[in-house]
């Protein structure tokens, strides 16, 4: 007797989701809690050098607006005041303060031809 395939367990996006590293254990618990297969992959980058996390999630269209909820609800914007360096000689000049908008999501979908788990 065949196996069945439920409408949710078709494979047909990849998303690929990069979140602060501080965000993303509260995100990937609530994620595999819902159901989500999630493959993280660390870094780093962006202005602040900051730990970042980019989730791959593969799932059927269907399921878009919960993972969506998810990351809207897990991966909030926030203000940071942070030190900028200045070039040239330490004594005179004061580390200046600048404000920077951290958090947040960057989030791709990309269609998937063909899905294979081996």
């Amino acid at each position: 007797m065949g196996s069945r395939v439920t409408s949710s367990s078709v494979i047909d996006q990849l998303c690929m989701v990069t979140v602060l590293g501080e965000q993303s254990g509260e995100l990937t618990t609530r994620l595999v809690a819902d159901g989500f297969q999630v493959t993280e992959m660390n870094s780093s980058g962006g202005l602040l050098q900051e730990v970042q996390v980019s989730l791959l999630i593969g799932l059927s269209h269907t399921r878009l607006g919960p993972l969506l909820a998810h990351i809207r609800d897990c991966c909030r914007r926030q203000r940071r005041f942070i030190a900028a360096h200045l070039e040239g000689s330490s004594s005179l000049f004061q580390p200046a303060i600048i404000e920077a908008e951290t958090g947040g999501a960057i989030v791709y979908v990309l269609e998937v031809e063909r899905f294979e788990k081996l």
